[in-house]
């Protein structure tokens, strides 16, 4: 494949994804796609209960938070999100991450997104987040990541 040529998934905004691999094309095994973001300054925890995922940073700084660790990276960072762990992610600058799913699953949830538009309802969004096991903390812990810091 050459760049450009997976399915783009506008989700509103600046921010849009590339899907490079569908799990239907390799036995479900993994899905990939390139992740492009702008400025993110709050992002709630959640978690995927049906795959683990990697995300390799290629461009731009971030600050992120898998479980109860917390750390920063820029280009050529790797961060290992085991299943079921809450994690988030936020940007000062913005810029762009490849995201491995496995099995596949991330970007069909994405895909999914793209279809049901900026205008989906609650209701559209969490039964999404049901199909693809994927779930926010509740009350408190499910604000999100920055204003959760700066109450403690």
């Amino acid at each position: 494949m050459r760049p450009g040529e997976g399915k783009r998934v506008d989700l509103g905004g600046p921010h849009w994804l590339e899907v490079l691999v569908r799990g239907a094309e390799v036995d479900q095994a993994l899905g990939a796609f390139v992740f492009a973001h702008d400025v993110i300054e709050e992002n709630p925890p959640h978690a995927h209960h049906g795959f683990m995922k990697i995300a390799y940073v290629l461009d731009g700084e971030y600050d992120f938070r898998v479980g109860d660790a917390t750390f920063s990276g820029g280009a050529g960072t790797t961060v290992v999100v085991p299943k079921g762990s809450q994690h988030t992610f936020t940007t000062r600058t913005g810029g762009l991450m490849l995201f491995v799913s496995s099995p596949a699953g991330n970007e069909e949830m994405f895909l999914e997104m793209g279809r049901l538009g900026p205008d989906a309802t609650r209701e559209q969004l969490e039964e999404l987040n049901a199909r693809f096991q994927t779930n926010g903390l509740p009350g408190d812990e499910g604000l999100p990541w920055r204003r959760m810091r700066a109450a403690k």
